[in-house]
C-alpha cells in the first residue's frame, strides 16, 4: 500500500519556505504538501478543499508535485454548521481505504478540521486498520527562512491513553495501559532521541509487563497465580524511580499510576501472610468482591462457587484447600444438602470411589454432613449453593441446554444476593482484613 498523505487547503495566498523536520530540509515551495512528499517519500496525495479553495489553489498545487505522486481531490463544506462539520468528518474518514500507511498535515486546515482529522486518524486505526505514519503541523513564521514542521504524533497516542484509562476504570483491566507503556519505551529507543547520559526509560516496559500479567489473571480468574506470583511482582516494581520516569515519559500514564497501584494492591496479601490458607481465602474473597463491584458476572459466579469449596475445607481444618481429593469431600457434602429434582443442570450426581450416588434418596433421610457445623443456617448454605451452582453452571454450558437461565436473573443474583449471602454464612472469612481473629473450625 502506497504512503499516502491526507492535507488540507484553505484559501489563503500561502507564501513560500524552507520547510524543516529534523536535520532535513525540503525544498522552498509554498506548499507543504510538496515539502512532505519529500521528506517522507508520499505516493499519493489526498487534498481536502472547498470549492472556493480549489479554484484558488488545486491547479498550482498539482503542477509543483512531483509527477509519479498521485493527485486526489476531495470536495468539502466550509464547515459554518453542524451538518456541514460532520459532512466533512464523512469525507475524510470515506477518503481512506482499509490498510493504508497514512501521514496527516493540518498546516493550512481552518475551523475545526484540525479536531475532525484528529478524531478521524484514530477511528481509522481500529476501524480501517490504517496504519497512521504521523500527523504534522507546518509552524510557519513571518520573515522566518525556514518553517519547522512539528511532529504532533503523541497527540493521537493521547486518545489511546483516554481510551485505555476509561477501560481501566470500568473493567479494572490495564492490558492496554500496559501495552502503551511498553509502546513508549520500544519507541524511543527506536527513535534514539536522547544523546549520551540523558535520561532515558528502562522500567516503564517491565512495569507495563507487570501490570498486563495482573489484569490477564484477573480476566482468566487466576486468584492463586495473582496472589503468589503476579501482585508480588507489580509491588516490587512500583517504587518512586517508577514514578519519576512515568513523569518524564508517560505524563498520561502519570494520572493513572497511583489509581492502579491502590486497586491492584488492595487485593495483594501482606508479605508476612502469604502462605497463610486462611489470608488467601480471605483475599479471594475481595477479589470477588472487586469482580461484583466491577459487575463482571461471569468471573464472580466462578470464584464465588470455588470458594465456598475452599472456605468449607479450612473450616474442616483442611489447610490444603487446593486439594482435589479434599474438595470433592466438600462437595460431595454440599450435593448432599440438596435434593435429587434440585440438582444442577450440568453437574453430574455426586458419587463415592465405589461410583455409587451420594446424594441420599427422598425415602432414606440422612443425618446432616459435617460441613453444617460450621454455617449458622444449613438451609441458607444449601440454597445459596443449589443457586450458585445452577447459576454458574449455565454461564459454563454457554446456554447449551433447552431451559437457559435469564441474563438478568444472572446478574440479579451476583449484584444482589451473593455477597450477603456468603457474608451471613462465613462471617469470619469475609470480614476486612484485620479484623479476622478466632478459630474457623468452630461454627460462629
Amino acid at each position: 500500500m502506497a504512503n499516502t498523505l491526507l492535507t488540507t487547503l484553505g484559501t489563503s495566498p500561502y507564501s513560500e519556505t524552507v520547510y524543516v523536520f529534523g536535520e532535513r530540509k525540503a525544498d522552498r515551495t509554498r506548499y507543504v504538501a510538496k515539502a512532505l512528499c519529500q521528506l517522507f517519500d508520499i505516493e499519493r496525495v489526498i487534498v481536502l478543499l472547498t470549492q472556493e479553495a480549489h479554484d484558488t489553489h488545486w491547479k498550482h498545487l498539482q503542477d509543483c508535485l512531483p509527477p509519479h505522486v498521485e493527485k486526489i481531490a476531495k470536495a468539502i463544506p466550509e464547515g459554518k454548521t453542524e451538518a456541514e462539520t460532520w459532512q466533512i468528518f464523512d469525507v475524510l474518514v470515506d477518503s481512506i481505504e482499509p490498510h493504508t500507511r497514512l501521514v496527516f498535515d493540518i498546516t493550512h486546515a481552518f475551523r475545526s478540521i484540525p479536531v475532525l482529522v484528529l478524531l478521524g486518524a484514530a477511528l481509522l486505526r481500529k476501524a480501517k486498520n490504517v496504519n497512521i505514519q504521523g500527523l504534522y503541523y507546518g509552524l510557519y513564521l513571518k520573515d522566518q527562512q525556514e518553517t519547522p514542521i512539528i511532529d504532533l504524533t503523541p497527540a493521537l497516542r493521547l486518545l489511546d491513553w483516554l481510551t485505555a484509562t476509561d477501560k481501566f476504570i470500568s473493567t479494572g483491566s490495564a492490558l492496554e495501559l500496559g501495552q502503551l507503556l511498553d509502546t513508549v519505551q520500544r519507541d524511543f529507543y527506536r527513535r534514539q532521541k536522547s544523546g549520551k547520559g540523558d535520561p532515558r526509560p528502562t522500567r516503564l516496559q517491565s512495569f507495563g509487563r507487570a501490570i498486563r500479567n495482573v489484569s490477564r489473571s484477573l480476566e482468566l480468574v487466576r486468584p492463586v497465580n495473582l496472589l503468589k506470583e503476579d501482585l508480588p511482582n507489580l509491588q516490587k516494581h512500583s517504587t518512586a524511580d517508577l514514578e519519576q520516569e512515568v513523569g518524564q515519559f508517560a505524563k498520561p500514564f502519570g494520572l493513572l499510576l497511583r489509581s492502579i497501584q491502590d486497586s491492584y494492591s488492595q487485593l495483594a496479601l501482606p508479605a508476612d501472610r502469604a502462605s497463610d490458607p486462611k489470608a488467601q481465602v480471605q483475599k479471594q474473597f475481595q477479589l470477588l468482591r472487586w469482580y461484583v463491584e466491577k459487575r463482571l458476572i461471569t468471573q464472580a459466579l466462578l470464584l464465588a462457587r470455588e470458594w465456598v469449596v475452599s472456605a468449607l475445607c479450612l473450616c474442616e481444618g483442611i489447610q490444603n484447600y487446593l486439594e482435589r481429593e479434599e474438595r470433592q469431600g466438600i462437595e460431595h457434602q454440599l450435593a448432599s444438602l440438596i435434593p435429587r429434582e434440585d440438582q444442577p443442570l450440568g453437574d453430574p450426581p455426586a458419587t463415592g470411589e465405589s461410583g455409587r450416588s451420594l446424594i441420599p434418596r427422598e425415602d432414606q433421610p440422612q443425618a446432616p454432613p459435617d460441613i453444617a457445623a460450621h454455617v449458622p443456617d444449613v438451609q441458607k448454605l444449601a440454597n445459596l449453593w443449589s443457586r450458585l451452582s445452577q447459576y454458574r453452571n449455565d454461564v459454563a454450558h454457554v446456554q447449551m441446554n433447552p431451559n437457559p437461565l435469564n441474563s438478568e436473573a444472572l446478574e440479579s443474583f451476583v449484584l444482589q444476593d451473593l455477597l450477603p449471602g456468603l457474608e451471613e454464612l462465613f462471617p469470619k472469612l469475609t470480614w476486612a482484613e484485620g479484623k479476622l481473629e478466632g478459630d474457623l473450625s468452630t461454627s460462629p
